[in-house]
């Protein structure tokens, strides 16, 4: 699938309210009539760049204007989350806004959107917020994905990496553990191993390749009784074709080759991996 430039899906997202004219009004809005998106998809900020944002903000202004809607109570933040963090926390008593109306359905995916172009979301925040859409909306991984401009297996990947324990998704969200990582570790099917070789990853700073040798589930020491079961040594020639597969399909996969015959197995542990796998082969 070809991906779709992710601006041209946010125009498309605010071009749809017919009752905004295409070129808004820039308004002043009194801070205290303005409140936070509750469903905003990023939930961690790094109050460091925040107060370096205020520091900009006392000396320059808020240049640009945030995109809010209209409540009951007054205005809701749509776009701009982190100016008006920072505008409140510089002492500003209004700010620039541009009011649209929105349904609570698209608010969601618009603050999702802003905040994908502007690489503001962790690994964790994203995934959750795709999760979020899909049950929302009810709608496919396909559609998602064409929605917010990214792949079919981006989408399906980043979702898998919502079954790791919550101990290894905290590193993620962290980036002490990246995606590649993570995607690593899901190969292994084992919990407590999962969390073991995450330690490692974390004490060790381990790269993703030597996390992947470490995920393989036939690289047992020497001596243990796996490895004297196991036979003969592996054709060079066919350990380097489970490689070449283990590295595209982000899983296990297996190779028994007996004189030209044999069979291919690639393991999947979930519906949404076994998708994820078949969108590769394609």
């Amino acid at each position: 699938m070809a991906k779709r430039a992710l601006g041209k899906g946010l125009d498309a997202l605010f071009s749809d309210e017919g009752e905004n004219p295409p070129h808004e009004e820039v308004q002043r809005i009194p801070l205290s009539r303005i409140v936070s998106n509750a469903d905003q998809p990023r939930k961690r900020f790094d109050e460091r760049t925040i107060e370096e944002l205020a520091d900009s903000i006392k000396g320059n202004g808020l240049i640009q204007p945030v995109v809010v809607r209209r409540t009951n109570s007054g205005y809701e933040i749509v776009v701009g989350e982190r100016r008006f963090r920072a505008a409140r926390l510089a002492g500003l008593e209004e700010i620039p806004a541009i009011v649209k109306a929105f349904p609570d359905d698209k608010r969601f995916d618009i603050a999702l959107i802003e905040n994908l172009q502007r690489e503001d979301l962790n690994p964790i925040e994203e995934a959750q917020a795709f999760r979020a859409i899909l049950e929302r909306d009810t709608i496919t991984q396909e559609r998602l994905a064409a929605r917010v401009g990214k792949s079919r297996s981006y989408i399906a990947n980043m979702l898998r990496i919502l079954d790791l324990p919550e101990e290894i998704q905290a590193y993620v969200s962290r980036g002490t553990i990246s995606v590649g990582q993570a995607k690593a570790i899901l190969s292994i099917p084992d919990g407590e191993e999962r969390s073991r070789i995450a330690a490692r990853i974390v004490k060790e700073r381990l790269s993703v390749r030597e996390v992947e040798r470490l995920t393989r589930r036939d690289d047992v020491p020497r001596g243990t009784k796996a490895a004297k079961n196991r036979g003969p040594s592996k054709n060079p020639y066919v350990a380097a074709l489970e490689e070449r597969l283990r590295t595209r399909y982000g899983t296990k996969v297996t190779i028994d080759y007996r004189n030209g015959r044999g069979v291919i197995r690639i393991e999947f542990y979930s519906d949404d991996d076994l998708d994820r796998i078949m969108e590769e082969i394609g």
